[in-house]
Formats: structure tokens, sequence, C-alpha cells
């Protein structure tokens, strides 16, 4: 005979069993932290700040994060990227015109403003560089 079916576990055994597995498993002190920062900072959103506060230390999260900055430095990078390319662009066709003798002044420099679809802001650049800028 099976005793295992005999015997049920009262709903004050799976309490103390429940309350071991989240003890054992660090999610009782990552929870009473959260907890504490919610008393202290009352913020006007509480669930959002529990989501936003209740980090699990794993390698994937960490991996995430990494990824995350690696992501915002690119952009970034891009940016700066696609600006210096209008910049040498303007300056390229400057270049360009004075060498086929367009009746230009080198010395007087040359205005590029160009709309900057491309940039989230919608950043208009413009620039003005003298002669001596544009040439080595």
């Amino acid at each position: 005979m099976n005793h295992s079916n005999l015997i049920k576990s009262t709903p004050e055994d799976d309490y103390v069993s429940f309350m071991v597995y989240l003890r054992t498993n660090s999610v009782w002190k990552t929870v009473s932290d959260v907890f504490r920062m919610l008393n202290e900072t009352r913020p006007e959103d509480p669930i959002e700040f529990f989501k936003a506060n209740v980090k699990i230390d794993n390698s994937d999260s960490r991996a995430i994060e990494e990824t995350r900055r690696e992501i915002a430095e690119a952009e970034k990078k891009l940016k700066i990227l696609k600006r210096d390319k209008l910049v040498l662009t303007a300056n390229l066709d400057f270049l360009d015109k004075t060498i086929r003798g367009v009746n230009r002044k080198p010395n007087l420099g040359v205005r590029s403003t160009v709309d900057y679809a491309e940039y989230d802001d919608n950043e208009t650049i413009s620039e003005t560089f003298s002669y001596s800028d544009h040439v080595l």
C-alpha cells in the first residue's frame, strides 16, 4: 500500500515549503529590499517602481544591459559619423566647384546647410569654412 497518498499536506505545510523555497533562492530578500525602497520613496506608480527595481542578477540580464550600452554608444558614434559625412560632402562639393572654375572666390568660404532627416531630432547642420580649412 502506498502511504504517500494517505498523507496530505496542510495549507501550513505548503506555506512553509513555499517560504523555504523563496528564501533559498533569494527571492524573499530581493522582494523585501524593493518593498523597503517602495516604502521609503512612495512613488506615484508603485507597480512600475516595483517592476523597475526587481532585478534578477544573472548573466543574461548583465549581457542584455551591456548590449544596450553598446547600442547606445554605437548610435552616438553613428550620429557623429553622419554629421561628418555631410560636412565632408559639402567640402568636396566646394572643392569640386572651385577646381572646375565656378565663379566663386575660394577665400569666401562655403556655407553648407543640410536638413538632416535621418537625425531623430531633425537637426540642421550649418557650417562655414574658410578656404584654408578645405585645403591641406
